[in-house]
């Protein structure tokens, strides 16, 4: 067993193209990478904004992948965790924190903040590594204050000065638009 990691499908989103500089017909590149590298038997972690719009249609083509699928609901996932469970899903969350390959790592959608040590275990909080998505291919554009959409500042604003060492982002736009195994991601 394997466990996979991808993010920021963004299935059915037209505007991926111009904003991110996405080929035209990425949902079938990247449902076709999956598909090519996932198996039965491995685990994908989503880190969230699996699809647009037409949720129904593409979470049918994104089931008929293999492998359990895990859902960390993003910005963009908005339908309910029981939504998610009966279109396929294994497992939904908004979060989740958990010990692979040596390394305590927290699972979200956009950058978390560590959490003081003294409060209790049961709050995710202390980790290694935060891997996470939300950003694509724009957190270096984002970084220098370069904002091109209206709102991008506010709505970023909160995540960015989360950021640290600890928190690596995964994005598609710089994987060829394939999962990437887990184990490997973390020691990149």
């Amino acid at each position: 067993m394997k466990y996979w990691l991808t993010t920021d499908t963004h299935l059915g989103h037209a505007n991926m193209i111009p904003y991110c500089g996405r080929p035209k017909g990425f949902e079938e590149l990247i449902l076709n990478n999956i598909y090519k590298m996932v198996k039965e038997d491995d685990i994908l972690i989503h880190l969230g904004d699996i699809c647009f719009s037409n949720d129904e249609f593409w979470h049918e083509k994104f089931m008929a992948t293999f492998g359990r699928k895990w859902l960390v609901r993003g910005n963009h996932d908005k339908k309910t965790n029981k939504w998610y469970m009966e279109h396929g899903w294994d497992f939904v969350c908004a979060k989740f924190q958990n010990k692979y390959f040596g390394k305590n790592i927290l699972f979200s959608h956009t950058p978390q903040r560590q959490i003081a040590q003294h409060q209790p275990m049961f709050i995710s909080g202390q980790f290694d590594i935060n891997i996470h998505g939300h950003f694509h291919n724009n957190l270096p554009r984002l970084q220098e204050g370069d904002y091109r959409t209206k709102g991008e500042k506010k709505r970023n604003k909160e995540d960015l000065a989360t950021l640290t060492d600890q928190h690596k982002l995964l994005a598609l736009e710089y994987t060829d638009y394939k999962p990437v195994l887990l184990e490997k991601f973390i020691n990149l």
